[in-house]
């Protein structure tokens, strides 16, 4: 039996937008933007989506400026950022930059002044080879990850707990994965035979998505997912930088989890059953010859001279996928609002993030201006990387009104 009603999501201050336009610096018009969302059940799963014909801007706000900053151009190392892969606010108002250019975690008060340096540089207890992100992984203190997704505990005062290696059914290392404060994980493997060697060209590799525990526990098997679509050579391969991937998020006893194949996302029980699914704007996600010149032309921006030959001989080999990703990355907020980052070329530009209720449906984006990454999201707040142009990092963080 299907049930079909509308409902009328919060006011937008825009209604046009061009498809894909920060991603692609496409000059074409999306359509008018409705406000209609439409929610149905069918077989048991609630889909939400909306009948908006392109995207538009949400009604949230982003402040123009920073009320909290740390990162400077010279002077005191401990001010000096660098490679900077998470950052995440304190109940005390405290922020904790995980500053990956020195594998150490720093926590600076709420006016901005050093207090304490965790880790360094190292394999031992508490120490990092190469840090790679910050998680909420227990309900409290906080969890760095290194290399191979090493899961590093600490608790609230910053001291170092415990180091457990997550590994696959098969031994292997997560490609990727997501945790919640109950220490639950779910990650995505690989998808590849590492006894099988290299893939030269263009290839997908599908990886099982597990919920599992800290002590390798699996409770529930969600099946083979699209690890990563990559470009591969006889001495190795990385993802296409077109190519989709599975992304996902742990929120309140749900999991979030989408392929960026379509603008949908899949929201799950812990068991693995489907409940409800998200759907956004339509979107047009052909693989273009201005995709293409762009890309190529993001590719040889990061080269020398003498090498640019050798990379436009290689690009244009290239099989490409047959549509863009819908998006690259997926969080859920302390309010259960799915956000999804827009795809795009050329990282020098903004990034968009789309803004999905479970109920309301599509709310719009949000924008970034060029050169700022989104690392959390809080309740009122946004910290945010920024990079001048001179390359420097900063931290920043930004009042959010919903």
């Amino acid at each position: 039996m299907r049930h079909t009603r509308r409902i009328t999501i919060r006011a937008v201050r825009s209604q046009t937008l061009v498809a894909l336009a920060v991603a692609l610096s496409a000059c074409a018009e999306a359509d008018s933007a409705t406000e209609a969302v439409v929610v149905r059940d069918s077989a048991g799963i609630r889909i939400v989506e909306t009948e908006a014909t392109g995207r538009f801007d949400a009604s949230w706000q982003v402040d123009d400026t920073p009320t909290w900053g740390v990162g400077e151009v010279e002077g005191d190392s401990g001010y000096l950022l660098s490679r900077v892969v998470g950052a995440m606010q304190r109940p005390d108002g405290s922020v904790l930059v995980a500053n990956g250019g020195t594998n150490e975690l720093r926590l600076y008060d709420a006016s901005g002044t050093l207090a304490r340096v965790i880790g360094r540089e190292g394999e031992g207890p508490g120490e990092f080879q190469y840090l790679r992100g910050l998680g909420q992984c227990r309900e409290e203190g906080f969890t760095a990850f290194d290399l191979n997704w090493q899961v590093n505990t600490f608790d609230a005062d910053g001291s170092f707990v415990e180091r457990t290696t997550l590994t696959l059914p098969d031994g292997i290392t997560p490609y990727n994965l997501a945790c919640d404060p109950d220490g639950r994980f779910l990650v995505l493997g690989w998808g590849q035979d590492a006894a099988a060697g290299p893939r030269p060209g263009f290839h997908a590799l599908h990886g099982d998505l597990l919920l599992t525990r800290r002590d390798g526990t699996t409770e529930t098997d969600f099946g083979p997912w699209l690890s990563s679509e990559r470009i591969g050579s006889t001495t190795g391969s990385r993802p296409h930088p077109a190519g989709r991937a599975t992304v996902f998020d742990l929120h309140d006893g749900r999991v979030f989890v989408g392929t960026g194949e379509r603008f949908e996302v899949q929201v799950r029980t812990l068991d693995g059953t489907l409940e409800r699914l998200l759907r956004g704007p339509r979107l047009a996600l052909e693989v273009t010859d201005s995709v293409k010149a762009l890309t190529l032309e993001v590719l040889l921006r990061n080269v020398d001279q003498a090498r640019r030959p050798e990379v436009r001989s290689d690009v244009s080999a290239w099989e490409w996928p047959e549509r863009l990703p819908a998006y690259t990355a997926l969080r859920v907020d302390p309010e259960g609002i799915v956000w999804t980052r827009a795809f795009t070329v050329d990282p020098l530009e903004g990034e968009t993030w789309t803004l999905l209720d479970p109920d309301e449906g599509y709310l719009g984006d949000l924008h970034l201006p060029p050169g700022q990454e989104l690392l959390e999201i809080g309740h009122d707040h946004l910290l945010v990387l920024s990079r001048s142009e001179l390359d420097v990092e900063r931290v920043e963080r930004y009042g959010l009104q919903r």
